[in-house]
Formats: structure tokens, C-alpha cells, sequence
């Protein structure tokens, strides 16, 4: 019974940011269980647009249907429309992975306007205009799966990082919020807190950054983006039909460091 809630056969997902070494984890994970994947950038950045290309690739040779689109995840028509294509080419939409991120780390007195904005728009409004989109589709189905990717910097505070936080922590209780809001519609919300990574640009690549945080961690090493894929796979599925509103944070036990 535990094998067969799992399975995703016959749903629609869409991963929003599967530019990432994450967001790619999570749109195979996803598809290996048998779900049909569209997969989304973050901006039009041709580096974005290879990559995503090159994870509906991994989904294809699954044996499932897909499509990959290079977006402004801050461009509501954007949004809008690649929704919309994923309702029209793969049938409808019952799983969406809001996974934008755009690190950001100034001390605040010289943040300037346009980067409080931007850090804000790319982290969180992103996952408003998503969200917004694919809730008029899953309330029309009667059933869906909102699954809002954030980060332990979203629950604890960290010097320079004002604006990225903030972002964040907006994601972690727009998921509460929204759980609330349709938790009579069969539409679940609930969101992974990322831990540090070692496949994040700027942190696996920085020797002594990585090897402070490893110190730091209790479990002595960084997390990797396939131990995401997991959770993702879980909370789309009807395994987690109970579970609405949570935040579940993977991360080596950093949140419980005193």
C-alpha cells in the first residue's frame, strides 16, 4: 500500500526554477515516480535555458512526457502562460514546485532599493504569481499539490543576509497561509527548508566557506540536492493527503544548533 501511494503515474507536475542542480533533482525525482514534467528557469539566461533543456532530457528518457520553457519567473504573463501550456500539452496540472531562489547577501545600510526589490521579486513574488496560476487550475480539478522550496535562512537570521531572509521567511508563512485558505479544496501547500548544499554555486566551489559550515553542521557535511528529491516526491503524493501547511526543513541539523 506504502509503494502504490507513492506513485505519481498520471499526474502533471511543474517545477518552476529547474535551472538548479535542485530544481533537477526534483523534476527526475518526480518523474521516476511517474509523473509527466514541465520545467521552468528562473530568467531567459541561455545558461538557464541549456540547463532546464538538458533536465527534461532526463525526464524524456524516463519514458514521460515534458517540456522545458526559459521564463521570467517575475512576469506574471510569463507565469501565466507556461501554466496554461502545461494544462494544454500534457492534459492538466496536479503538482506544482516553486523553486526560484536568487542568493543575495549585502549588509542592509547598502542595499540599494532595486536590490531589496529584486531579491524580493525573484524569492517571493515569483512564488505568488505561480501559486496564484496554478490555484485556478487545481480548484477547477478539485485536488492539488503546492510544494514551496525555502531555506533555514528563511527561519533563522544571518549577518548580511536581511533581504534574502526576509524573502524567505515570506515564503514559509505564504505556505501556511495558503494551506489554510484551501485546505477545504483537496489542495495541499507545504514547502522543503533547504539546508546548505554543496552543489550551490558559491558555497561547494569556496573550500573555506564549505569548510566552515561543515564545522558548523552537526552532521558534518553539506547536503546534497538528491536528498531533496525524496521529500518532493512524498509531498506530491497521496502519502501526504494529512499533511498540509508544514515547512519540513532537511539540513544537518543546523536549525537545532544552539
Amino acid at each position: 500500500m506504502a509503494g502504490k501511494e507513492f506513485e505519481l503515474t498520471g499526474k502533471v507536475a511543474l517545477v518552476v526554477g529547474g535551472a538548479t542542480a535542485l530544481g533537477r533533482a526534483m523534476a527526475v525525482a518526480l518523474a521516476e515516480a511517474g509523473a509527466d514534467v514541465a520545467i521552468t528557469s528562473c530568467t531567459q539566461d541561455k545558461q538557464e535555458e541549456v540547463a532546464v533543456n538538458s533536465a527534461v532530457n532526463e525526464v524524456w528518457a524516463l519514458g514521460r512526457k515534458g517540456f522545458a520553457a526559459a521564463i521570467d519567473v517575475t512576469d506574471a504573463a510569463q507565469v501565466e502562460a507556461v501554466v496554461q501550456r502545461a494544462v494544454d500539452e500534457l492534459g492538466s496540472l496536479d503538482i506544482l514546485v516553486n523553486n526560484p531562489d536568487l542568493p543575495f547577501a549585502k549588509p542592509l545600510v547598502e542595499t540599494t532599493d532595486d536590490e531589496w526589490q529584486r531579491t524580493l521579486a525573484a524569492n517571493l513574488t515569483s512564488i505568488f504569481l505561480a501559486t496564484r496560476a496554478a490555484a485556478r487550475v487545481m480548484l477547477g480539478q478539485g485536488k492539488g499539490r503546492i510544494i514551496n522550496v525555502s531555506s533555514i535562512l528563511g527561519e533563522r537570521g544571518v549577518i548580511n543576509s536581511a533581504a534574502y531572509g526576509a524573502a524567505k521567511a515570506g515564503v514559509i508563512n505564504l505556505t501556511r497561509a495558503l494551506a489554510l485558505e484551501w485546505a477545504g479544496n483537496a489542495i495541499t501547500v507545504n514547502g522543503i527548508g533547504v539546508g546548505f548544499l554543496d552543489d550551490v554555486p558559491g558555497i561547494g566551489q569556496d573550500e573555506a566557506l564549505k569548510a566552515a559550515l561543515e564545522h558548523y553542521l552537526p552532521m558534518r557535511r553539506l547536503g546534497r540536492s538528491p536528498e531533496m528529491a525524496g521529500l518532493a516526491v512524498y509531498l506530491a503524493s497521496d502519502a501526504s493527503e494529512f499533511l498540509t501547511g508544514q515547512t519540513i526543513f532537511i539540513e544537518g541539523g543546523a536549525l537545532s544548533h544552539v
